[in-house]
């Protein structure tokens, strides 16, 4: 862990509130977990919904409500990380699906 991320880390866990402490790090926990799952197809990007980033995002999104989870199209807010998983999974089948019609479909022409 680098010095940015352990001052960061250090000012979220003195800035929170308790509950929301936890929340981040059940998020945090959550995310260290992708790469055992899925390996080098997924890419995470966490977004501080209070940055300009976060704020623009939500609107675009539609997020009223943390935390929120934008996945190929799809969205979901809450904190049941299974079910992001499953939104995971169902992104990589149809892309790998996608996958295999496209050069079906490029050798017909």
């Amino acid at each position: 862990m680098g010095l940015r991320q352990k001052v960061q880390r250090e000012m979220a866990d003195s800035a929170l509130p308790d509950d929301l402490k936890a929340e981040f790090h059940s998020l945090s926990a959550w995310a260290h977990t992708l790469p055992g799952k899925f390996a080098d197809r997924v890419r995470i990007r966490l977004i501080d919904a209070a940055s300009i980033e976060g704020f623009f995002k939500s609107l675009v999104h539609r997020f009223w409500r943390y935390p929120a989870f934008a996945v190929e199209g799809q969205r979901y807010v809450g904190s049941d990380f299974a079910r992001v998983d499953a939104l995971i999974v169902q992104a990589l089948r149809r892309k790998e699906e996608n996958a295999r019609v496209s050069p079906d479909a490029t050798k017909s022409n």
